[in-house]
C-alpha cells in the first residue's frame, strides 16, 4: 500500500533514522520531516500527506495536541504516536484526539512498520502489553464516568463540579444565583446517588472520572 508520510520529532537524528527506515518500505514516501509543530502544520497545508508519525513530547506543542490540530485541518489524516513513555492521561487524550496507533521507542523498528501498515489498512495498533492494560483502564473509567453522569441531573453535575473544585455552598449559591439551602439539597441528592458521604469523596470521584471536563 502506498503512503505519503510526514514525520515530526524535535531531534534531527531521530528524523534522519525514521526517514531511512520508512523510506525503505515499498510504496512509502517520507514527503517531509518537521522539527516543530508549526512547521508540521505548514507542511500539511502545502503537501498531500496520508499519515503522520508524531513524537509525543515536543517543546512548543505536545504531539497529542498537534494530532488534534492536524486532523482538524485534514480529518482523513492517519496519525501514529512514537514515544519513550506515555501515562494513562496522555493515552486517553491521544485516543480522543484521533491517534490510531502508538509505538514505544524501546520497541523494535519492525513494530513501527507493523503499526503503520495496520493504521493505513484502517485498523488501530496498541499491542504493547502496558498500552493494552492502560487502554482497558481508560475504557473502564469512561464506562463508569458515563454511568455517573447519567445518574446526575445537569444541575447536580454542575454543583458537583463546583463543590469538587473546593467552593463552599454559599459560594456555589452566589455563582449560580440560587439559595444555599438549594445547593445543600442538590449535594445531598448527589451523595445519595453516588453512595458517598463527604466532599472529599466527591472530589476524588470528580478527579478520577474527570467530571470537571465536559
Amino acid at each position: 500500500m502506498s503512503a505519503r508520510i510526514l514525520v515530526v520529532d524535535d531531534h534531527r537524528i531521530v528524523l534522519d533514522g525514521l526517514r531511512r527506515l520508512l523510506g525503505a518500505e515499498s510504496g512509502w514516501e517520507v514527503v517531509a520531516t518537521s522539527r516543530t509543530a508549526a512547521d508540521a502544520i505548514e507542511v500539511l497545508a502545502s503537501k498531500p500527506v496520508d499519515l503522520a508519525v508524531v513524537d509525543l513530547r515536543m517543546p512548543e506543542m505536545g504531539g497529542s495536541e498537534l494530532v488534534r490540530r492536524l486532523r482538524s485541518d485534514q480529518p482523513s489524516l492517519a496519525c501514529v504516536i512514537l514515544t519513550a513513555d506515555i501515562n494513562d492521561e496522555e493515552l486517553a487524550e491521544a485516543i480522543q484526539n484521533g491517534v490510531s496507533g502508538i509505538v514505544l521507542k524501546e520497541q523494535a523498528p519492525s513494530a513501527l512498520i507493523e503499526c503503520i501498515r495496520a493504521v493505513l489498512a484502517g485498523r488501530t495498533y496498541f499491542t504493547d502489553r502496558s498500552l493494552s492494560a492502560a487502554i482497558d483502564r481508560i475504557r473502564e473509567r469512561d464506562t463508569e464516568r458515563r454511568a455517573v453522569m447519567q445518574k446526575l441531573t445537569p444541575r447536580e453535575l454542575e454543583i458537583s463540579r463546583l463543590a469538587a473544585a473546593g467552593l463552599r455552598s454559599r459560594e456555589i449559591a452566589a455563582k449560580l444565583g440560587i439559595a444555599p439551602g438549594t445547593v445543600k439539597l442538590h449535594l445531598h441528592s448527589v451523595y445519595s446517588k453516588l453512595n458517598i458521604t463527604t466532599r472529599v469523596e466527591l472530589a476524588n470521584i470528580s478527579q478520577r472520572l474527570r467530571l470537571g471536563t465536559r
